[in-house]
């Protein structure tokens, strides 16, 4: 069973990474899956935030820097340690075309780029932050081609990625039905007291 789990995972891989490799995509996804490619992005949510929601707007920018930081910290450094699964850049028998010239870090599983984006997306779905239904949503597909952009630059295995989402999906529901609720406890008490 997890010989032909491996093995499907293989061919995933080959497939993305290697069969539908082309030149557009050479130079797309690695772009879509550099964090700082959207510093911009991050900017115009935070403003959104503010422009909407006034005061509360701290409440939904902490939510989702905290749905980031918890997905980034348990994915990679405690799973990724603990599972210690080669990245295929860093395997001995898999051939991987690595279209950003470099690999990273030594383990793979999950992807720390598929976990913190689902993470904050299904966040930001769950909180309905965006007032139009499709607009949450672009923030799935947006985390959804991130995901993708990892496997095709060579850099994980398609099991990473959706352990990733898994992983990151999860921690959104923790953000969204503990800490939200949490913070705005705390914002509705500060709230109070300041205009005392």
């Amino acid at each position: 069973m997890l010989h032909s789990l491996q093995a499907v995972d293989y061919s995933v891989f080959h497939f993305i990474n290697q069969t539908i490799s082309n030149p557009f995509l050479d130079v797309l996804l690695p772009f879509m899956r550099n964090a700082s490619s959207w510093i911009p992005l991050y900017f115009l949510l935070g403003f959104y935030c503010i422009h909407k929601y006034k005061e509360k707007a701290i409440v939904y920018i902490l939510y989702i820097v905290i749905a980031f930081a918890l997905a980034d910290f348990i994915s990679a450094s405690i799973i990724k340690p603990l599972v210690g699964r080669l990245r295929p850049c860093h395997s001995l028998t898999l051939h991987a075309r690595l279209v950003l010239g470099y690999c990273g870090g030594r383990f793979g599983f999950p992807s720390t780029h598929a976990c913190n984006h689902i993470a904050i997306a299904w966040s930001i779905v769950l909180a309905n932050i965006f007032t139009k239904k499709w607009m949450n949503y672009l923030w799935i597909l947006w985390a959804l081609t991130i995901g993708f952009a990892q496997i095709y630059v060579g850099v994980h295995y398609p099991i990473d990625v959706i352990a990733g989402f898994v992983l990151g999906c999860l921690i959104a529901y923790f953000n969204f039905y503990i800490i939200l609720p949490f913070l705005n406890k705390m914002f509705v008490f500060l709230y109070s007291k300041k205009n005392m």
